[in-house]
């Protein structure tokens, strides 16, 4: 693997005569990369299309889509030359960086105390950040339960909603679309080849958290399309970390949590734009009332969802929902489990996953009875805990092989105090 001195955040190049945006990078000027965002033609663009403020957002935004690409190699030094950092900005974006690449550093061992130093070769100049938008939402959608939650959420307090689609739409996010019948954006990505092509050559690869490239891109997509309200579906969950480095916490969701989204809405009002609205619409729930809501109500969607990411990736995508192998699948099997009759896990998961002994070892990992929490986007500790645990109070004979497993390693252990405090703190 050959080595760099120097990441480059370069000039983004944009037509929207021809509905594109280049976001182009380098190391050491030398190992070029080109992103390609394809807009979606089917919408118009406002028509008082400001040049200053389209390269102003389109600058912030290569600042958060470089990340794909400096993983390949990190380097010390980062030159943003095609615009300027105050200090402030400076010490935000080194601070996320470290958040949000903390799962890749941890799980490549890499020692990250002396990386993302930024320098800059622009001078300084005002940026006008107000501009009217038009009262409209957009819903970012994957078809994951949380997303099908807040559509209909929205929907029923009469609050109509454009869903969001970033990158591919595959068979899942097709199948909610055709349900849902809402009108959509789509914005396509096409990778650099070359990404791909030195990730094979033993080059560092590892988790990107998809969910902050998306926040951001939308703050371009609300100015073009005119748009307010940025609604994204991040709970209250989603702020347990999985795992220490030192004093750093290192958690998988980090860009679903309440810290990243206050202060991505204090930089967007500050750098980006006073009028878009940055929120989460099931901040103050937890993954075990979302699942509640989802169970008891949209029955309907039962077909159409999933949670799983191995096989829906960059590189994969099936008619096949789930695979039943990975944490995500285990988790939302877990939650949803006390809400449906056997016939409908069947519909959803086809087997019933607590009669699967080869998920012994994770499902210690999801509800820590050994390991550290999955790197993925899975629920607090304690809401693995409880919901197993209550589970396996509903049955009194012939429990299935993991629960049983439970039982023996978990629940003798804790008293009955524990899971009433539980019970306590997710309403239950």
């Amino acid at each position: 693997m050959k080595q760099f001195n120097t990441f480059y955040i370069h000039k983004t190049d944009y037509d929207l005569q021809e509905w594109t945006v280049v976001f182009n990078y380098s190391f050491d000027n030398k190992q070029y990369f080109k992103e390609i965002i394809s807009l979606d033609l089917q919408h118009p663009f406002r028509e008082d299309i400001n040049k200053s403020i389209v390269e102003n957002i389109l600058f912030h935004i290569s600042i958060a889509f470089w990340i794909s690409y400096y993983k390949l190699s990190p380097t010390k030094n980062i030159v943003v030359d095609s615009g300027n950092l105050n200090q402030e900005q400076t010490e935000y974006w080194k601070d996320f960086y470290i958040q949000w690449l903390g799962e890749f550093f941890y799980t490549n061992n890499i020692n990250f105390s002396e990386l993302c130093n930024f320098s800059w070769s622009w001078i300084s100049h005002a940026v006008d950040v107000s501009f009217p938008v038009s009262e409209k939402y957009l819903l970012p959608i994957w078809g994951w339960k949380d997303s099908i939650v807040s559509s209909l959420l929205l929907k029923e307090n009469n609050i109509s909603a454009t869903s969001f689609v970033f990158w591919k739409i595959d068979t899942i996010k097709q199948s909610f679309l055709d349900l849902d019948w809402s009108p959509f954006l789509n914005i396509q990505r096409k990778l650099d080849p070359k990404l791909l092509e030195m990730n094979s050559q033993w080059y560092f690869n590892g988790h990107v958290p998809i969910t902050w490239l998306i926040s951001f891109f939308l703050t371009f997509v609300c100015y073009i399309y005119d748009y307010k309200y940025i609604v994204f579906s991040n709970e209250k969950s989603a702020n347990m970390w999985n795992t220490h480095v030192g004093e750093t916490e290192i958690n998988h969701q980090y860009s679903k949590s309440w810290d990243f989204e206050e202060k991505l809405s204090r930089y967007i009002h500050e750098y980006i734009s006073t009028d878009i609205s940055y929120s989460s619409l099931l901040r103050e729930y937890y993954e075990i009332e979302i699942a509640k809501f989802f169970a008891e109500k949209w029955k309907k969607y039962f077909s159409v969802f999933s949670s799983c990411n191995k096989n829906f990736s960059i590189t994969k995508t099936t008619d096949k929902k789930w695979c039943n192998n990975c944490p995500k699948c285990l988790f939302v099997y877990i939650i949803l489990r006390p809400y449906i009759t056997s016939d409908e896990t069947i519909q959803i998961f086809w087997e019933e996953l607590y009669e699967r002994k080869d998920l012994q070892v994770l499902f210690s990992e999801i509800v820590w009875i050994s390991g550290i929490k999955p790197f993925e986007c899975v629920w607090e500790i304690e809401e693995a805990q409880l919901w197993v645990y209550l589970s396996l109070s509903s049955l009194d004979n012939d429990l299935p092989y993991l629960l049983e497993y439970f039982k023996e390693h978990f629940s003798n252990i804790y008293n009955q105090e524990y899971f009433l405090k539980l019970r306590k703190k997710y309403n239950v």
